[in-house]
């Protein structure tokens, strides 16, 4: 038997690998209604046919002659070459996009991909809150500790792996990522996280057994929320801001004018602040004081981390300062009326004690003194109808009583004339 030239086996062993090769699939995961790129760096010189293939269908995707390319009709609208290579995406998947997709040239494979369609669970926690992304699969009851794998893995990067019973952590969950090996032999491969930040958000995967099978939900798009505080203060107390124990953040405050305003950046121990704030904030175990609150505190203060997300927002209330400046008002109003009575009283007493005032009558002395009737006094601060009274219709007194007499009479003559000045009193008895 004539064995092959060594040169010529070893050409045949790199042509066969080279196809097993190029019939290896190679793993392509997107969410839903994502786009999806599949890579291939070969070349080819003749018709070019991309495919989708599932169990029950086989169906084109690209078809391309002499650099005329047509669209598969489940398609449509929804592929493109990257230009000079052979490399497909897909925009917008669907749910049953999910499959093998193969490149040929002249009817050689070249590329071999399979697409896993990802419909994310979302969760939702606040700044340096706990969470659990949760993760399920079929797994072994009495399986031993050394024999457990899984893997979580966020934006293609490790966060936790466990495998042959040892531990390890992706950057920055080092003793905060965890996973019970206890939980895990009922089937729960759910991920605990302590004290998450805003970088932390993301799309997270987790794989058990190989890193290519998929737990359930193979997918946990994590959101990061603010933590959302209202603080209610009286006037001239001090206010507390958590700032989440991070070495650089923002502190700004925006109040019914709706102006975000500065006030106070952090860096670890340093702190810069504004000139409405310096004089009365001060930074104690990771929390920023701003004391003796007034009505110009009454707004929202925002805390931003060193990305510029937001992860505090605190609501203040200042109390007791619009009832204060109402109690002012209603004092001054009270006191208003109150001075007000005192005048009004004080003006109807005077009115009540005052007398009538006579004007005096002169008469020459030539003149017959007998009695003429009397003229109307002129009095002063008296209405029309005191001037000139009704008809007495009280019983009738005797004269004695009522008819006015002199009280005493003066004469005195000289060469000219006699004056004689008569001095009326009323109600008096002659």
């Amino acid at each position: 038997m004539k064995l092959p030239h060594p040169s010529k086996s070893f050409l045949y062993l790199c042509l066969t690998f080279g196809l097993f090769l190029g019939r290896m699939s190679i793993p392509v995961e997107v969410n839903i209604r994502d786009n999806a790129i599949f890579t291939c760096n070969e070349t080819c010189n003749g018709p070019l046919l991309w495919t989708f293939n599932t169990d029950n269908e086989n169906l084109d995707v690209l078809k391309c002659v002499q650099e005329s390319c047509t669209e598969g009709d489940n398609f449509k609208n929804r592929v493109s070459l990257k230009a000079g290579t052979l490399s497909l995406t897909l925009y917008l998947v669907l749910y049953n996009d999910e499959g093998w997709y193969m490149v040929n040239c002249d009817s050689v494979l070249l590329c071999r991909f399979h697409l896993k369609v990802l419909v994310p669970t979302t969760v939702s926690a606040s700044v340096r809150s706990n969470v659990t992304l949760p993760c399920y699969a079929r797994t072994e009851k009495q399986i031993a500790d050394d024999a457990v794998n899984v893997l979580w893995k966020k934006d293609d990067q490790t966060v936790l792996q466990v495998q042959k019973g040892i531990t390890m952590h992706g950057s920055g969950f080092t003793g905060r990522a965890s996973v019970s090996l206890h939980h895990y032999k009922a089937g729960d491969l759910s991920l605990n996280i302590l004290g998450v930040t805003t970088s932390e958000k993301g799309l997270y995967r987790c794989y058990h057994r190989t890193t290519e099978e998929h737990g359930y939900p193979g997918a946990v798009t994590l959101n990061v929320t603010a933590v959302q505080k209202s603080y209610a203060k009286k006037f001239r107390e001090n206010l507390t801001l958590d700032l989440f124990g991070c070495d650089r953040v923002k502190v700004t405050f925006t109040g019914h004018d709706a102006a975000e305003t500065l006030v106070c950046s952090v860096t670890e121990n340093n702190t810069t602040c504004s000139s409405d704030y310096s004089h009365r904030v001060s930074i104690i175990k990771g929390f920023l004081v701003v004391r003796d609150a007034t009505s110009s505190d009454t707004g929202t203060f925002t805390v931003r981390d060193k990305m510029g997300e937001v992860i505090g927002v605190n609501t203040v209330t200042v109390e007791g300062v619009t009832q204060r400046h109402h109690y002012i008002v209603l004092f001054i109003t009270i006191g208003f009326i109150l001075i007000c009575l005192f005048l009004c009283c004080r003006c109807h007493r005077q009115s009540e004690s005052q007398q009538y005032r006579c004007s005096y009558n002169a008469v020459p002395s030539n003149v017959d003194i007998n009695p003429v009737p009397l003229i109307a006094p002129a009095c002063i601060g008296l209405s029309q109808q005191e001037t000139n009274p009704e008809p007495d219709v009280r019983p009738h007194t005797s004269v004695e009583e009522t008819m006015p007499v002199p009280v005493k009479t003066t004469e005195k003559q000289d060469n000219t004339e006699e004056y004689i000045v008569t001095e009326i009193g009323f109600g008096q008895t002659i």
